[in-house]
């Protein structure tokens, strides 16, 4: 019988060690790599009332209220350094979370994809999306300029198409 204990709780390990794993590095959807030990900055909580969802206060100073466990939006600006990376892929609790310190004595946790997709880490999508658009434009305006020097297009054409590109972004 103890046998088959132990081994029931080994399997269970096993199964548990399977859907947590512990990562170095992570590339998340805005393009980063984020790697343990480096920082980054928070940028605006993103509930009304301007608290944090996706950065909650972990460590020895959580609340059994996960209301209670968000991060206060005075903590907007704050830098934090990644001390761990884990992502998780449970029926209730899946994705990627960084455990990181922000200079005080208690851990934060983020969803760091959440958060991304919220706008409460830096850069975040409307970020990304911004820096995407400004490289599109230039690419547009190298692309009738070639037209211009290669004779397809006029001088007046070219300045009307610049002219167009440069008011619609």
């Amino acid at each position: 019988m103890k046998k088959l204990f132990l081994l029931l709780l080994l399997c269970g390990l096993c199964a548990t060690a399977q859907k947590t794993q512990k990562l170095e590095e992570y590339t998340a959807a805005n393009g980063i790599t984020y790697k343990v030990g480096e920082e980054f900055e928070l940028n605006r909580g993103s509930d009304t009332n301007g608290k944090f969802v996706y950065v909650n206060i972990g460590g020895w100073a959580v609340s059994s209220n996960a209301e209670n466990n968000r991060l206060g939006a005075g903590n907007a600006g704050l830098i934090v350094t990644i001390k761990k990376i884990k992502k998780y892929d449970y029926k209730r609790y899946k994705g990627v979370y960084f455990t990181v310190g922000g200079g005080n004595l208690t851990n934060y946790t983020i969803n760091i994809e959440k958060a991304i997709e919220s706008c409460e880490v830096k850069p975040c999508k409307e970020d990304v999306s911004a820096v995407v658009q400004e490289s599109d434009k230039y690419d547009k305006l190298a692309k009738i300029k070639k037209l211009l020097d290669d004779g397809i297009l006029s001088q007046e054409e070219y300045e009307a198409e610049k002219k167009k590109i440069l008011e619609s972004q």
